[in-house]
Order: structure tokens, then sequence, then C-alpha cells
């Protein structure tokens, strides 16, 4: 999600170049995440991210599968 940082009494940092996100500047976050990233880095952040989730989504559904056979 590419929000905008609204709340003046909370100074947002970067997670990868660790720059002040300052007030009205817009950012990059994803649902239920406390990590900022600014615009110029999820450029190159995101496809990490979309990467590490595809990873985590081929275990579990290993996971499952594995499961379901021993219910079986």
């Amino acid at each position: 999600m590419i929000i905008k940082n609204t709340d003046p009494y909370k100074i947002k940092k970067c997670i990868a170049c660790k720059k002040d996100i300052i007030l009205q500047e817009k950012y990059f976050t994803y649902p239920l995440s406390l990590q900022c990233i600014c615009l110029e880095c999820s450029l190159k952040e995101i496809p990490k991210i979309i990467e590490a989730l595809e990873t985590d989504l081929k275990k579990t559904e290993g996971l499952v599968k594995t499961n379901k056979k021993i219910i079986e």
C-alpha cells in the first residue's frame, strides 16, 4: 500500500536507507506491518518481499499437503 505520512508526532524511517519520511510524504507499507519503505527504495525492496512471500507460500503448501496425507 502506498500511503501518506500524516502523523506529525511520530517520525517514520525507511527500513532500507534509514531516511526520515517527512510529513505529507508518500511511502510504501504492506498491511499489518509497521515497516515503512520510501518510494525510492520500494522499487528494490518490493520484489524481494514478493520473492520471500512466494517462498513462504510454497513451504506452507508443502506442509499442508504433508498434513493431509498424515490425516488420511
